[in-house]
């Protein structure tokens, strides 16, 4: 089972209750943060295994790579909210307008039963059987009050600036680059011709920067674009076309080592939530 919303531009929820899947490394354009319903979940980042169980938050920063899969055969049912750092930023600059950094979660697991409720709460006002019947004052409120509580109590304090995109220059010339070319089969010789780096430096110093090598990193790249592709309505052919993908049995691979179902399963789950919140 995997359910998502789109909430507002930079917003997402989503919903997923998995027994066996494990995702690979990875990582995410945007804040995530987590409430284990059921079971446990264990995933290792910077190093360092975590185990979130029922009752607990998970938090994690945006590009940081971690993985994730059931902490025991009983599998996890979890519930996740996506907030962009543009977003986040703006919010922050709402409750600390001092404060000119965004937050950043050392803590990657924590115990606080009001805001694990408090996120059941969010994620049920924004189901689209919920939304007709709750005013936007009240979804609005608790999303501002929950996200705000996320920040004020498990942000590290002060909280680092975090800037996407900080790394060494010239990686972040190869990142613009991939994103610019998403339907292209780039080379390394391509890459190490930008950075005027060797092709073994290059590699050396992308994945010191990001934790992934390029291929990985670009392949990711691409499949975030040809999801919130599908999440807008296109087509799967369309979708894998636009991100480079062969074909749609392609795209339907990779999709499925990443998030556990395929492109065609994906579409599924938004129902109706598409047409109610096109973002």
């Amino acid at each position: 089972m995997a359910q998502h919303w789109r909430v507002a531009d930079g917003i997402d929820l989503f919903e997923a209750d998995y027994k066996r899947f494990t995702f690979p490394k990875h990582s995410h354009d945007y804040y995530a943060f987590g409430n284990i319903i059921n079971g446990a979940e264990r995933f290792m980042t910077r190093g360092k295994s975590y185990v979130a169980s029922r009752g607990q938050l998970l938090m994690m920063n945006p590009m940081q790579v971690h993985d994730g899969g059931p902490a025991s055969d009983e599998g996890y049912h979890y519930q996740i909210m996506f907030i962009a750092p543009e977003i986040f930023g703006d919010l922050i600059g709402e409750i600390s307008p001092k404060n000119p950094g965004l937050p950043f979660f050392g803590t990657h697991v924590a115990h606080d039963p009001e805001l694990h409720r408090q996120l059941q709460t969010i994620q049920q006002l924004f189901r689209p059987d919920f939304a007709a019947t709750t005013s936007l004052l009240e979804r609005d409120s608790r999303l501002l009050y929950g996200a705000a509580r996320l920040a004020l109590r498990h942000a590290d304090a002060p909280p680092a600036i975090y800037h996407p995109g900080s790394e060494d220059k010239r990686i972040q010339t190869v990142i613009e680059y991939m994103q610019a070319h998403l339907d292209a089969n780039i080379s390394l010789d391509d890459l190490a011709t930008l950075t005027g780096l060797s092709r073994f430096h290059l590699l050396r110093v992308f994945r010191n920067a990001t934790g992934l090598p390029p291929h990985t990193y670009f392949n990711h790249m691409r499949l975030r674009r040809a999801k919130r592709m599908l999440f807008d309505g296109a087509s799967i052919a369309d979708a894998a076309a636009a991100t480079g993908f062969a074909d749609q049995s392609h795209l339907n691979r990779h999709f499925k080592a990443m998030w556990g179902v395929s492109p065609g399963a994906f579409i599924a789950s938004l129902g109706q939530t598409r047409s109610k919140h096109p973002g």
